[in-house]
């Protein structure tokens, strides 16, 4: 079984469990398999301060994927290939280290573009969901997120109660005359979709490359 671990800067918590809960989905049928063969990856969540904590016991063998855009993960990602980069949204990896990033809110003009695109993931990840016990699913979120004795900051069970952080419907107002108060406001939501958007895409496009399975 692949282990990965999950470093997420404090804001961007929710879209560590995010993927930890798609990883822990039994979604496979007889005839496809659904981001990662279900079983083959455990994961669980830390804050960068766990990591920071425990990065000198971390083996070189250790898949990490790095999620948010502080400096340490501006600094992870200087020297690696992006994989995917399209409306503000970017993720890649050298060797057994992966990032995660939104580097840009996506402009107003391809808002709706970002949106139709999101919404085909959200889409598949819904029909996944919808043809799987929940409960099965928590048990199974819970077992994959053991880690690292004494560390901080892995996936709690109450944290899988809401499996899409964000719903991905378009955002009224959007435009170029809004004023800076709205406008700050929108973007934290914009935002927020365009993180999940790129959990999603990762999960099912592109994990199981990163972990070599």
């Amino acid at each position: 079984m692949k282990k990965l671990i999950i470093v997420c800067e404090e804001k961007c918590r929710q879209y560590g469990d995010y993927l930890a809960q798609l990883i822990s989905l039994e979604d496979d049928t007889e005839d496809e398999t659904v981001g990662t063969k279900d079983g083959e990856v455990a994961a669980q969540v830390w804050l960068e301060k766990d990591y920071k904590a425990n990065a000198a016991q971390l083996s070189s063998n250790q898949y990490i994927l790095f999620i948010g855009q502080d400096k340490l993960i501006k600094e992870k990602s200087s020297h690696m290939n992006m994989e995917f980069a399209e409306f503000g949204m970017k993720y890649g990896w050298l060797g057994k280290q992966a990032v995660l990033s939104v580097e840009k809110v996506v402009e107003a003009d391809k808002y709706e573009n970002f949106i139709s695109y999101a919404q085909n993931y959200q889409q598949n990840v819904e029909q996944l969901i919808k043809s799987k016990d929940k409960k099965a699913l928590k048990a199974g979120a819970a077992a994959g997120a053991a880690g690292v004795a004494g560390a901080a900051g892995v996936v709690k069970a109450g944290a899988l109660a809401v499996i899409s952080p964000v719903a991905l419907v378009p955002i009224a107002g959007i435009g170029a005359g809004v004023m800076a108060v709205k406008k700050f406001t929108l973007n934290s939501k914009i935002k927020e979709q365009q993180y999940s958007c790129a959990v999603m895409k990762f999960y099912l496009d592109d994990l199981s490359k990163f972990l070599g399975l």
